[in-house]
């Protein structure tokens, strides 16, 4: 893929995005998934659903996956709403990866951030 193809299909996705994208289903019931392809790195973007969250406070993680050079990044925001149309967005986690695109620990990270549970798995290259 290059700069202007665009994801028009489950098809135009790579098998190690789609497997990913498999695995992250089991949380379609609590986070709304939306994936996007921009230059050299797939997006993934999983906002937590109003509706399970607690006293208007939601989060938003952001996968970036880059094929070249092999690394992701994970971001994770509080989005907390003060009324309908001022939301506020606070980072509260973040991790680089270089050098790898293991997508169990992906899914393993991402899990554990959903589940709140401190200390998700760091790979050994790690911040870089």
């Amino acid at each position: 893929m290059n700069e202007a193809d665009h994801i028009t299909s489950l098809s135009d996705i790579p098998d190690n995005i789609s497997n990913l994208l498999t695995e992250l289903k089991e949380f379609k019931d609590d986070f709304n998934i939306k994936i996007d392809f921009c230059k050299d790195q797939f997006k993934i973007i999983l906002r937590e659903s109003p509706f399970n969250s607690r006293l208007n406070t939601t989060r938003c993680i952001l996968l970036k996956i880059f094929e070249n050079p092999c690394s992701y990044s994970i971001h994770v925001f509080n989005n907390q709403s003060q009324n309908s149309s001022n939301k506020i967005l606070k980072k509260i986690y973040e991790i680089e990866v270089e050098g790898e695109n293991d997508y169990r620990l992906i899914k393993k990270d991402i899990k554990d951030l959903i589940k709140g549970e401190k200390g998700a798995s760091f790979s050994s290259n790690y911040p870089l």
